[in-house]
């Protein structure tokens, strides 16, 4: 009988047991073994399990950033029951962990992304039959409490322009090019000229930058892994034009440009992108001189709130941001929409008349 693969030599452990007698006897024989490979596999720690885990992702080709993910995530595990083994790990053990990292000051996002790691991963356990249940299932975690999603004023965001203009013009199309498609910044910056049809007046967002150390800079699918048409206006067609024509120019200093280049490009002759935090680092950079509060991702709620508050519907809103479902705009955006219903009621209230009661008297 086989006793699957050994975690730490990656072997394969075999028993066998030769008995006597009718099925009645083979078949508590039997159970025998399967008690053995149970014990074999009660050896197997924390920090075995998750590296086996982590090897099981790798060869599924995960994407990098999610490999991160989970070895960032694997390290609170590690240290907190790394040598205890994994049938020995309870729900309170998980919940106590939590309770830990939530006092240290972690976010309750952070403890829910190793709450995940560890669900995944005793799951997997689960399936290799190295246990009989998913303790993780059991264990309570903190509620994530979404905030409202903060956005720049119209003028706010007019100084963030002008500002990052003086200093570098592309990455100041960058930030134009976000608050006016609602693009994410990977998205903004995996766009290609190919992507930018003048003559439909449509700009197609297929694909994203992502960067981790390890991997470096690499493209990948959307968020949603779909692909949306942007509509283009004169504004966002000058912004799209003027880097365009940016990067013509290094033609005239004796630079031969690839064919596709990157919109925003990192090289003369367009071969290499930005890298994916220049333009985030900058963003906070020129905020902070504004005294500002805002990261780059702010822009693309300022897309949001600025068509809901024109009286975009949602849907088409949801479209443009490149969410799932309308759903999702709802959930994080519920606060803008609020607003918009005090709007509404105001609006009716001007428009219908109620006659006042006659006084009889």
């Amino acid at each position: 009988m086989s006793l699957g693969k050994d975690p730490a030599t990656g072997k394969y452990l075999y028993v066998s047991k030769t008995v006597e007698g009718g099925p009645r006897i083979a078949d508590k024989a039997l159970a025998s073994l399967a008690s053995s490979s149970r014990e074999v596999h009660s050896a197997v720690t924390v920090d075995g399990l998750l590296e086996e885990f982590l090897v099981a992702c790798r060869g599924k080709r995960l994407e990098s950033s999610t490999i991160q993910f989970y070895e960032g995530a694997a390290k609170h595990a590690s240290s907190a029951f790394g040598k205890t083994r994994i049938e020995a790990l309870s729900a309170r053990d998980l919940e106590m962990l939590y309770r830990s990292m939530t006092q240290k000051g972690l976010s309750s996002a952070r403890v829910r992304h190793v709450h995940s790691l560890m669900h995944r991963a005793l799951g997997q356990a689960v399936k290799w039959g190295w246990l009989e249940k998913n303790v993780a299932e059991l264990a309570s975690v903190p509620t994530v409490r979404r905030k409202a999603a903060a956005a720049p004023t119209p003028e706010e965001l007019g100084q963030i322009l002008v500002a990052a203009s003086k200093r570098s013009p592309q990455l100041a199309a960058v930030f134009a090019l976000c608050a006016l498609t609602g693009a994410r910044r990977g998205e903004a910056l995996a766009l290609r000229w190919s992507d930018y049809d003048p003559a439909a007046r449509k700009l197609t967002i297929a694909r994203s930058l992502g960067y981790t150390p390890k991997a470096g800079i690499y493209e990948k699918p959307t968020k949603t892994h779909g692909i949306r048409k942007i509509g283009i206006d004169e504004t966002l067609d000058g912004v799209i034009f003027s880097q365009i024509e940016a990067l013509k120019k290094n033609v005239e200093l004796g630079f031969e440009l690839v064919p596709d280049p990157f919109l925003f490009f990192g090289e003369p002759d367009g071969l290499l992108p930005l890298h994916p935090d220049t333009p985030s680092k900058f963003f906070r950079t020129v905020c902070d001189s504004l005294g500002f509060p805002y990261h780059l991702h702010q822009l693309r709620h300022f897309t949001a709130t600025q068509l809901i508050a024109a009286g975009v519907d949602v849907r088409t809103v949801s479209g443009r941001l490149g969410h799932a479902d309308a759903s999702v705009t709802l959930k994080v955006y519920s606060h803008v929409l609020e607003a918009q219903d005090q709007a509404a009621s105001e609006y009716l209230g001007s428009r219908v008349f109620i006659p006042k009661p006659i006084d009889r008297a």
